[in-house]
């Protein structure tokens, strides 16, 4: 039974929860999201959208008409792990409750509700790959779709935050091999060269920051495994490793300087994006305080140390954006991943205000939008 025949008796909140659950309830990691997909374009369909799946795979809907529009861009694939779906005490435990599907879930019951003028259209895109390096869903509508006037990005800002840019990231893989000697003689095993290796990097990212702690403002390397083989006669040892980046530092300049540090080790770089930060006086941001405020909140201007489709988009488009979204981000990607639902409908609440506000107000986007 699909979300439709059930909406006839419910309240707007119901039907947005019933969204929710059921969208969690649809697993889709990374590369298997297209049942979720199908779902969510249904779902969209029957809320009043006009909606597809488009060439990367995307569910894409359109509530709306007019030269104006304003882009909500969530992701709808997650990492991997089995979390039984089930509500406790008002709590919505799931794999993607919080990252990003309760923020793509309020963004589409928002859309339904929210109150436009003509002129304005509001598309809801539910992005495959975001989990991915490479974000194919993401990039394939910023090389085929032309930049909105406005974008959001459905990421868990808490519903009183309003997260403002993410650091950029990029992967690396490094390899060091020898010949194999005996463990009593002289010469370090192939996985204490590695281990030497990381220690250098450690030395060089500190020295890098100033020993400043870990934060939006520095470049953190993160050892995410370290693993060795052997043959009989070669020993290898593989570090994988995730670098983030400040806004300023570029991919190409960190994979030069540890090119120069790690000479003596085989590297394999896999860029993610670089770090992306937009102005606090972007016009998107006053009328999310307006709303937070108007819910009751004292609102809160974020940044975060890890990346998300912003990163990837923003930069190109170069339009209005900020990421907003229900849900705390420190259960993203965890064992119990869960969304508080009366979080969930206060950040609806403020999404509705916020576009409301974006449809009736003025704005200069430099590219002929509404003034």
């Amino acid at each position: 039974m699909t979300i439709g025949t059930r909406m006839q008796s419910q309240t707007d909140t119901e039907i947005a929860l019933q969204l929710l659950t059921q969208l969690v309830g649809i697993p889709s990691v990374s590369g298997g999201e297209s049942p979720a997909v199908d779902f969510l374009v249904d779902a969209m369909n029957e809320l009043g959208y006009s909606a597809s799946v488009d060439g990367a795979g995307n569910a894409v809907g359109t509530i709306g008409t007019g030269d104006c529009e304003i882009m909500l861009l969530g992701h709808i694939d997650t990492v991997s792990g089995d979390i039984p779906v089930r509500i406790e005490d008002g709590v919505l435990h799931g794999r993607g409750a919080v990252d990003a599907k309760g923020p793509l879930a309020a963004f589409v019951a928002a859309g339904a509700r929210a109150k436009l003028p003509e002129g304005v259209r509001l598309t809801v895109v539910g992005a495959v790959g975001e989990e991915t390096f490479g974000s194919p869903g993401a990039s394939w509508l910023r090389d085929t779709r032309p930049a909105p006037d406005m974008l959001i990005i459905g990421e868990p800002s808490g519903w009183d935050g309003i997260v403002l840019g993410y650091k950029g990231s990029v992967a690396l893989t490094a390899i060091v091999e020898r010949g194999m000697t005996h463990s009593a003689g002289p010469d370090a095993t192939v996985a204490e060269l590695a281990f030497r290796l990381w220690q250098r990097l450690a030395a060089w990212t500190a020295q890098v920051n100033n020993d400043a702690p870990a934060g939006f403002e520095t470049l953190d390397a993160t050892l995410r495994s370290l693993n060795t083989a052997s043959n009989g006669l070669y020993e290898r040892a593989v570090l994988e490793i995730t670098f983030r980046l400040p806004p300023g530092m570029t991919i190409e300049w960190v994979r030069a300087e540890v090119s120069a540090l790690w000479s003596d080790a085989d590297l394999l770089w896999q860029p993610n994006a670089e770090a992306y930060r937009t102005d606090k006086r972007s016009p998107l941001v006053a009328p999310f305080l307006a709303a937070i405020r108007a819910e009751g909140g004292t609102p809160r201007l974020k940044v975060k140390t890890g990346t998300s489709d912003m990163n990837v988009v923003a930069p190109v488009w170069n339009c209005p954006a900020v990421a907003y979204g229900p849900g705390d981000a420190r259960y993203d990607h965890t064992p119990d991943e869960q969304i508080d639902l009366a979080e969930f409908e206060r950040g609806l609440a403020v999404l509705v205000r916020a576009l409301e506000s974006l449809g009736r107000g003025t704005w200069d986007v430099g590219r002929g939008g509404r003034t």
